[in-house]
């Protein structure tokens, strides 16, 4: 359930061909440069960048879908007793209450260990065309990072109207910077990009246009993105010093501190225990009421609801909670990603094609009709076909096919004006919030 309004988040980009080139520094890495002093040693310090960005993306996603209404903090789940978790469902955030700082200064590490990457290769090779894969590491996750920063941070001087953040002790930079930031390491990694890490790039840049209303540039790149059934970008988790699949950890298998929103659980239907085995509830049968309704707790209405969608089963992936003792309902939590190991996804074709359904819808000439990418994409799960389609619609799909992976809030900013999203009123956070001691540390901070 969703607890706080949205406004429409409008991001001005000025974009030019230029690259980043930066100066070779010290290692700002937690690996000295003495031990990675060598050229066998780069793909150690890849790793730790991409084990870095998994950490970040998966715990960001994970708080930010806990802001918006794709994630509850319900006290009668078992092993959902946290405070922190209850503040951010409800849309509050109080400096005072818990750490705030975990998902930000993951994103900062991130950002960091690419940085020292890029410089360590600087160090190493005259030609940069020596090692090409680590240099387009390098820049995609630099870039990656400041993505983060941009789309879910914010406390700055616009806010709510913009977000933003520090970023290594930096003045606060405001999204619409932070997003040229993000482009040009972007365009930097792609002089280095091989033909499928190209597609990955443009469908990296086509979402941050599309994010700032610049449909014509997001068309562009869009077009030239992911292709159908190629492989997603991930988050991978699992390489030298791993970190788990944070939806795993906190709201999945592992523990249930974090669970779904009801609305998931009432397109599949609610469980029932079919006595009679004739595959329909009936009065006399037991079914498990799952909550709809109330602020943080939750309660179920009292009747059985059947499923609106059963073959969203298929993208759908959720398992029942243990409540407490004498609770009158039942909460759910996914399984998306059922290991601990299990990857993020980043980019894939999946969210590319939904890109150009919505830049259909939009009036831009994606190439592609709204109903068929849709169409493509629900194939993809033998989920049948629509024959219509509109901006309702493709909320809706988004919502499902996102399903888990920290897009729900970006949504929810940017369509705020154009669906009924059952709002309550109050002084509530768009953003995930930069943590409180950094800005009072900051002098450049209003």
């Amino acid at each position: 359930m969703i607890k706080f309004t949205f406004p429409l988040v409008i991001f001005l980009i000025t974009y030019g061909c230029e690259s980043f080139v930066e100066k070779s520094g010290s290692s700002l890495s937690y690996v000295n440069d003495e031990d990675i002093s060598n050229i066998d040693n780069i793909s150690f310090l890849s790793n730790g960048v991409k084990n870095d960005y998994s950490r970040a993306h998966g715990y960001v996603s994970l708080w930010a879908d806990l802001l918006s209404d794709a994630l509850v903090n319900d006290g009668k789940v078992q092993g959902s007793t946290d405070v922190r978790g209850e503040y951010l469902d409800n849309g509050y955030y109080d400096p005072t209450v818990g750490s705030y700082a975990g998902p930000y200064q993951a994103v900062a590490q991130s950002w960091r260990s690419a940085k020292s990457l890029k410089d360590k290769l600087d160090d190493l090779y005259a030609d940069p065309t020596e090692n090409k894969d680590a240099y387009h590491l390098a820049y995609l996750y630099q870039g990656l990072s400041c993505y983060l920063l941009g789309t879910y941070f914010g406390r700055g001087p616009s806010y709510p109207t913009e977000g933003g953040a520090t970023l290594n002790e930096s003045p606060f930079i405001p999204t619409s910077d932070l997003y040229t930031m993000a482009l040009s390491y972007f365009d930097s990694a792609s002089v280095y990009a091989g033909e499928y890490d190209l597609r990955v790039i443009n469908s990296l840049i086509g979402r941050l246009h599309l994010y700032s209303q610049n449909y014509t540039l997001a068309t562009t790149h869009a077009l030239m993105g992911l292709q159908e059934n190629d492989i997603p970008l991930e988050a991978l988790p699992g390489l030298e010093d791993p970190w788990p699949n944070w939806y795993w950890y906190e709201a999945g298998n592992n523990r249930t501190r974090y669970t779904l929103d009801s609305r998931f659980k009432l397109i599949l239907g609610e469980d029932f225990s079919d006595d009679n085995q004739n595959g329909t509830w009936d009065v006399d049968e037991t079914f498990y009421d799952c909550a709809i309704s109330g602020y943080d707790v939750g309660e179920g209405d009292g009747m059985y609801n059947p499923p609106d969608q059963p073959e969203e089963a298929s993208r759908l992936s959720v398992s029942i909670a243990s409540m407490a003792p004498e609770t009158g309902y039942v909460r759910y939590f996914q399984t998306k990603y059922p290991d601990a190991d299990t990857p993020i996804p980043i980019i894939n074709w999946q969210e590319n094609h939904l890109m150009l359904a919505e830049l259909s819808i939009r009036g831009e000439n994606a190439g592609i009709s709204a109903t068929d990418a849709i169409n493509a994409v629900r194939a993809a799960y033998g989920i049948s076909p629509l024959s219509e389609t509109n901006l309702e619609v493709l909320i809706q799909e988004r919502d499902k096919e996102l399903f888990c992976q920290g897009q729900r809030l970006i949504d929810q900013n940017r369509f705020s004006e154009t669906l009924d999203w059952h709002l309550i009123d109050s002084d509530t956070w768009h953003y995930l919030p930069i943590p409180y001691e950094e800005e009072l540390a900051n002098p450049n901070y209003p």
